[in-house]
């Protein structure tokens, strides 16, 4: 029988994992695997296991939010590329922006049996001043909403929860001065209301239709900048033609690239995936060509 490590995050989303656990093991074990499932005890638990781990089975299934397959890739990578095991993800948390962006259902069952069933793909992961992010880094108006918003309130109120935060931070929203320079002599200097360094159709629930052709083993990641206003409305029209396909309205921009730098004219917070990831004024962004492999649905199997 093949070997495969399950970590799952028991505190993840409403912990319904719990309940679907015993079903869970039980495909994978019906589909020939040998299964040692692991529950994250904290914070960066999961980093750890896969990095100590991964060379001793042939694949590695995950459970939780967004935040917890974050820190899966990061113990991934930190393994010799030859040992790099393809990933399963069955999403267990409240926004799930990874699994909506590639179809991966939110029904445990059905998740398990699609990564038995299913097909690899390769995928590049980015890093922002060497901390490893999946499919987005993120600074300003809203980005903040995902890691300030309590887990108990995720808990009760599941995306509302986001929006209300949000709403909240509304009083708040101020631009700052960006200058965006790409190994591909690309420049943008604007002051900026939104930054996203992205490789997902998909960013805090919102879904950014056919603004760009996302191509997640190209090697490139989007950079979108969207400027500040001072009317509200207008920020709306903007983001609404975003939502409609419209990829460089309203003084928009979006720069597609391997590397790039991101000076801002004072400290800011950044989230990664979803998670919080520093404060800084300055950042270097990378692309990791192909650095792991995901397990999806194989629509022909179906």
């Amino acid at each position: 029988m093949k070997k495969m490590l399950f970590i799952y995050n028991p505190k993840s989303g409403k912990g319904k994992i719990k309940a679907s656990l015993p079903d869970i093991i039980d495909v994978f074990t019906k589909g020939g695997y040998y299964v040692t499932a692991y529950p994250t005890q904290a914070k960066g638990d999961c980093v750890e296991k896969v990095s100590e781990c991964v060379g001793e089975f042939d694949v590695v299934v995950v459970s939780g939010g967004d935040g917890t397959l974050n820190e899966c890739v990061k113990g991934m990578i930190m393994a010799e590329p030859e040992k790099r095991a393809p990933i399963g993800y069955i999403p267990a948390g409240t926004m799930n922006d990874f699994a909506a962006s590639h179809g991966i259902s939110r029904d445990m069952i059905t998740a398990a049996k699609n990564i038995v069933n299913g097909r690899t793909i390769k995928y590049d992961i980015g890093e922002l001043n060497g901390q490893t992010f999946i499919y987005v880094a993120a600074f300003g108006a809203f980005t903040e909403v995902s890691y300030d918003t309590p887990q108990l309130q995720k808990n009760l109120f599941g995306s509302a929860a986001y929006l209300v935060e949000g709403i909240k931070s509304i009083p708040k929203i101020e631009g700052v001065n960006v200058r965006v320079s790409s190994d591909e002599g690309i420049y943008a200097e604007e002051n900026v209301l939104i930054c996203l360094v992205m490789n997902s159709t998909r960013v805090g629930g919102f879904k950014f239709g056919d603004y760009y052709d996302v191509d997640v083993s190209d090697g490139l990641f989007e950079i979108v900048i969207i400027p500040r206003s001072n009317n509200i409305a207008n920020l709306s029209a903007v983001i609404t033609n975003i939502m409609n396909g419209k990829r460089n309205s309203d003084g928009v921009h979006v720069i597609s690239t391997a590397n790039a730098d991101i000076e801002i004219e004072k400290p800011v917070k950044w989230t990664l995936d979803g998670e919080f990831g520093g404060e800084f004024d300055k950042v270097d962004i990378k692309v990791m060509h192909n650095a792991v492999e995901f397990i999806v649905e194989d629509k022909d199997k179906v």
